[in-house]
């Protein structure tokens, strides 16, 4: 007695897990360059397509775009320790993806009607898996994570930026006085930016980088040298007044809008990009500061380029420091004045 209840519990149990059918497809994807095996759950009569690849087949059994993109991007990631993937075709029914190395034999022909084992394997996972879940909240619906879909972008959709750095003179200016001081002359700028990705690669990013900044160039002169503005035009030389000057300098601020195409490289987290840029000078100021701690600031018109346009590049670790330097193509100041005609400026420095 005991032993027939034993065998009728044993083909309880069997019939349990071979309850539900099983259709396998099995093919190399050239594509990934992976041996690919679909499983999909519940009896299915469906043709095969003439290309066997994981995302025809998938699009063959009812699978939605947003899951069969999703699965090709997961089976295409190199490195990957997991090789199943579980995806939720249309009809709410499981679809499991098992890919391995193309250099391993299979015995089985491309398409194929599961065996009893392989059967009971699919049934127990689908058990196992509904057991695994205890919260009594029903779920219906298969909801992957966002960060499951695709590829992550090296380069973010917007970003924020601080630029500090140095300026100087093309070529050493006509006038002694307008000479710089190397350490004093300072470039800063804020960039408010977004990042069109272009090429989302295994190995390459590239994005096309657009978007308004302000910034501001600081010529400080040596010693007690000033710019000075009479209406007409621009000079430079000594202060007039009986102080002795520890700051003086010349401010441009500026509107800009940089273009670049930024390469970020995945494996070593390099990004290196090249553009241009033009703005427009919104206003300029003088500003001294003597050992007595007196301050003097005088807005004028100083003879500059109202226009401005020149070439950038940047280059730097992917979540690091990123060194920039940049060359106004214009000079800095009209060709009416004298005493800076053909003064250009560069920068280089730190974007943050």
């Amino acid at each position: 007695m005991t032993i027939l209840l034993l065998m009728i519990i044993s083909v309880s149990v069997k019939a349990g897990f071979t309850k539900q059918d099983t259709t396998i497809v099995e093919f190399t994807d050239k594509g990934v360059k992976k041996r690919v095996t679909v499983y999909t759950s519940g009896k299915r009569d469906f043709d095969l397509p003439k290309n066997l690849n994981l995302d025809n087949v998938l699009k063959t059994i009812g699978v939605d775009s947003s899951e069969r993109r999703r699965a090709l991007v997961l089976i295409g990631q190199e490195g990957e320790k997991q090789d199943t993937i579980l995806v939720i075709s249309q009809d709410g029914k499981k679809i499991k993806i098992v890919a391995k190395d193309p250099s391993e034999n299979f015995s089985r022909a491309d398409t194929t009607r599961p065996s009893e084992r392989e059967n009971e394997k699919w049934s127990r996972d689908e058990r196992d898996n509904s057991n695994d879940d205890d919260d009594d909240d029903n779920d219906k619906e298969y909801k992957p994570k966002k960060k499951n879909y695709g590829k992550s972008r090296f380069f973010s959709r917007s970003d924020f930026g601080i630029y500090l750095g140095l300026n100087q003179w093309k070529s050493e200016p006509k006038t002694a006085a307008a000479a710089l001081n190397t350490l004093g002359s300072r470039y800063f700028a804020l960039s408010w930016i977004k990042n069109a990705t272009l090429i989302n690669g295994k190995q390459m990013d590239v994005a096309f980088t657009y978007g308004p900044e302000v910034t501001w160039h600081n010529f400080m002169f040596e010693k007690n040298n000033v710019a000075t503005w009479d209406g007409k035009q621009v000079a430079f030389g000594e202060t007039k007044e009986k102080v002795t000057l520890e700051k003086s300098k010349l401010v441009v601020p500026t509107l800009n809008f940089p273009v670049m195409l930024n390469f970020g490289f995945e494996e070593a987290k390099f990004k290196i990009g090249f553009g241009g840029y033009v703005g427009y000078q919104v206003g300029a100021y003088t500003k001294t500061k003597d050992t007595d701690n007196v301050k003097s600031k005088s807005k004028g018109d100083y003879g500059l380029e109202k226009i401005r346009y020149g070439l950038t590049t940047e280059f730097g670790r992917k979540n690091g420091f990123t060194i920039f330097f940049r060359y106004d193509m214009v000079p800095m100041f009209k060709d009416t004045q004298l005493a800076a005609k053909d003064l250009q400026a560069w920068s280089v420095g730190l974007r943050l």
